[in-house]
């Protein structure tokens, strides 16, 4: 009895109900999120939350037995020093927890947003930028949770801050290209002039087909079956046609010369019935057949007509070619060439 009559044995006894009593309320948390809200979560049609309660339990729950043991700490008849040691150590342990539970909450939000969300541009985003997103935001949490740290235990962040940025700012004079893909990913990500599977015209001239939207480039799949890598700052600096939108098909336009005498009408119906013969034709929009210019030895005829998919582009092509030079021959009517008669001198003396 005179020992429970001890202020230093009373104080220990409090510190020890109060971490009991901490425990047990950590155990009281853990057994509401694995009985009330988790089955509260899985009757949602989301499954951001049901992730959410499963990652943030344990942190929690040690958070709040943290709690419980610098209350402990504080009330146990022992030198300061000892207290001051024993709250660096707590807050060192409760700062861990809150990184760590910022940094599941985070991964676990970009996961579903880019799997689930059904947001338009979550499926390219989650193949193209999710992972570095991913590893970028863990960082910088971390980063944040040491910083915090450092500054708890009296270290100058300010000065470290400062010789990190002159360290970054010599990175990105060293790799300024690098750096200037990466912002216009970033762009084109953003932006989304494009996205995987679209057949796209750069302003030299080459087309082909979105393979990977990477960080540094984005690599096309050209119609000769072979890879072009083009850095991503060329897309955002450069024009570029997009064939894939609004729709898959494409305008095309042939360039025919005609003899002088052939009756026009009925050339401009072969023109325009050879365009719809073929099936990879689109045959809801009516050809056109123009006559755009009187050349030195034919009459230049100008053929508009749009292919179903811009796939079929060159068998489209070939197809009208063909028919019309089939019905042409029918007709009776024949590609004018240019003719050269050489003169002799003794010719030009006989006359």
């Amino acid at each position: 009895m005179r020992l429970l009559l001890d202020p230093r044995v009373r104080e220990t006894l409090v510190s020890l109900a109060i971490l009991l009593g901490s425990y047990l309320a950590a155990r009281l948390v853990s057994f509401l999120f694995a009985q009330v809200l988790t089955r509260a979560a899985r009757r949602t049609a989301s499954t951001l939350d049901d992730r959410l309660i499963g990652a943030l339990e344990r942190p929690l729950t040690y958070s709040l037995f943290l709690v419980g043991a610098w209350a402990a700490v504080h009330r146990l008849p022992v030198a300061p020093r000892w207290v001051d040691r024993s709250d660096g150590v707590l807050f060192v342990l409760a700062a861990g927890l809150v990184t760590l539970g910022v940094a599941r909450a985070y991964g676990i939000f970009l996961g579903w947003y880019t799997t689930e969300s059904r947001h338009p541009q979550a499926e390219g985003l989650a193949r193209e930028f999710g992972p570095l997103f991913g590893k970028v935001g863990k960082v910088f949490i971390a980063v944040i949770g040491t910083i915090t740290i450092l500054q708890h235990f009296g270290v100058d962040v300010a000065s470290l801050v400062v010789s990190l940025g002159v360290g970054s700012l010599a990175v990105g004079l060293a790799a300024q290209d690098t750096l200037a893909n990466m912002f216009a990913g970033f762009t084109l990500m953003l932006d989304r002039p494009f996205k995987l599977g679209d057949r796209v015209r750069l302003a030299s001239g080459e087309v082909g087909d979105v393979e990977l939207i990477g960080i540094r480039a984005t690599h096309l799949r050209t119609l000769d079956e072979t890879v072009l890598v083009v850095p991503n700052s060329a897309l955002v600096k450069e024009r570029l046609t997009n064939l894939t939108w609004p729709d898959r098909r494409l305008t095309l336009r042939l360039e025919l010369g005609m003899p002088h005498d052939a009756d026009p009408s009925l050339v401009r119906k072969i023109l325009t019935e050879s365009a719809l013969a073929s099936p990879r034709v689109d045959r809801s929009r009516a050809p056109l057949a123009l006559i755009t210019r009187f050349g030195e030895f034919a009459v230049v005829w100008l053929l508009v007509f749009w292919a179903a998919d811009y796939a079929e582009e060159g068998l489209a092509r070939s197809e009208v070619h063909e028919e019309i030079q089939r019905r042409l021959g029918q007709a009776g009517i024949e590609f004018p060439v240019p003719v050269r008669r050489v003169i002799s001198g003794s010719e030009v003396q006989a006359s």
